[in-house]
């Protein structure tokens, strides 16, 4: 069985399905009908004027000829050609072709012997036949001469034009590359002035480096010092997870704990794929969007999203966030890009910093867990497992963590080495039998 097609009319009423065969020929029914109905209105008149200046201007030469006869011996025709000159000239080949036919019945009846007869004298068939040919010739010339020169004025308007898009995007660099400088100078000014005060807050801590929350909020501040907005949050990989970690307004139930996969809404696309994305209205219509029912900046309006980078690699992602709907200008999205690239290193630096504090922290918690047990196995005689479950019993009991039970151990033996009365002094913890 053949297949079966299913076609449409021109005013998109589904007609009948047809077999194989039949489908196969409705195409060349459908082209016949477009083929009648290609020529519009406008273009059929204006042919219609073409052709009618052909005609025209053949009979203005017949009258004109036809009144100056009578002064020449022989047939005076120049004046045919004239008429399928500008006939090619103003109409084109077609309307010079039609002229040149005009003519030549115009001429044959009218002025090659027989007259008033479409015959020709053998005498004169030579003449008439370089008649013919001459205004074939001279037809032809005329409208290749017209095309040539709408050739050329055409060239010379697509050249202008083309002069004037890459004047256009001549001038666009141009104060692209302003916009650029203006927001390099922008940045050396504004990073100078908020650097200081950096380093003396960072000085004033102890000495010690700054932790990452200290460097996010930091980010957060300056961000939002460099673009105005509602909201700003940021997120930091960690194990191939991106985890909300400073925002400008407080949400202590999400900070720390939200997380979301790559991929998951915006910002896990935006991370994904490394790329930017702006959203200057019904941010949450955004096929990519996610809602998170905690968060109020769900229903904010507008929405930016650059990715943190460090060394070409991502290190988290920035949201700017405005509750009505704002129209992001190309400088505002480059200005917070070029903030990305530049506390990316700084976000990757102080993350790996906090890595290796907690490293260190865990390492110092468990020395001082086994010294503990070490000395609970010399003082009760109890085993090492005994002793890390005693541990683990006091620290449920007495609701601290097993370092700081581990350190009252350590501190009661410290004070009983150096004979010190131990009144006071926390129990120590005795291992149930």
């Amino acid at each position: 069985m053949g297949a079966v097609f299913v076609f449409r009319d021109e005013q998109g009423v589904q007609e009948p399905a047809e077999t194989s065969i039949q489908a196969h020929y409705y195409p060349l029914k459908e082209r016949a009908r477009a083929l009648t109905g290609r020529v519009s209105p406008p273009a059929f008149d204006h042919m219609l004027r073409n052709y009618g200046l052909a005609l025209s201007l053949v009979a203005a030469a017949l009258m004109a000829s036809l009144a100056l006869q009578p002064l020449f011996p022989h047939p005076f025709l120049f004046l045919f050609f004239a008429g399928v000159v500008a006939s090619a000239w103003f109409g084109g080949m077609l309307p010079g072709l039609f002229a040149v036919f005009a003519s030549t019945i115009a001429v044959d009846y009218f002025f090659v012997p027989p007259l008033y007869s479409l015959a020709i004298k053998p005498t004169e068939v030579s003449y008439f036949a370089a008649f013919v040919i001459s205004s074939l010739v001279a037809g032809w010339v005329s409208a290749s001469k017209k095309r040539s020169e709408e050739a050329l004025k055409e060239a010379r308007s697509e050249l202008q034009v083309l002069v004037a898009e890459r004047t256009a995007a001549l001038q666009q660099s141009t104060s692209e590359l302003q916009e650029n400088e203006r927001h390099i100078q922008l940045l050396t000014e504004v990073i100078p002035r908020q650097a200081p005060d950096a380093a003396l807050e960072r000085a004033t801590e102890v000495g010690n480096a700054a932790t990452l929350e200290q460097v996010l909020d930091e980010v957060v501040n300056f961000t939002t010092s460099v673009l105005k907005c509602d909201s700003c949050f940021v997120y930091v990989l960690e194990s191939d997870e991106l985890v909300m970690r400073a925002s400008k307004n407080p949400h202590p139930e999400a900070v720390n704990r939200l997380k979301l996969k790559m991929g998951q809404g915006i910002t896990g696309w935006v991370a994904e794929h490394g790329r930017t994305v702006v959203v200057s209205q019904n941010a949450s219509q955004d096929p990519r969007f996610q809602l998170f029912n905690d968060l109020p900046e769900d229903r904010f309006e507008a929405f930016l999203s650059v990715p943190l980078l460090s060394r070409g690699r991502l290190v988290g992602v920035i949201n700017l966030q405005h509750r009505d709907a704002h129209r992001y200008t190309d400088r505002q999205i480059r200005l917070i890009s070029a903030v990305g690239l530049l506390v990316g290193a700084e976000i990757e630096l102080a993350h790996l910093e906090s890595e290796n504090s907690q490293l260190s922290a865990r390492l110092e918690t468990r020395k001082i867990v086994e010294r503990a047990k070490g000395i609970m196995q010399r003082d009760l005689k109890i085993s090492e497992n005994e002793a890390y479950l005693t541990l683990q019993r006091e620290s449920r009991q007495r609701r601290k963590s097993m370092r700081e039970v581990a350190e009252a151990i350590l501190l009661n033996d410290e004070i009983r080495s150096r004979g010190i009365p131990k009144a006071g002094s926390p129990d120590l913890p005795v291992p149930e039998k």
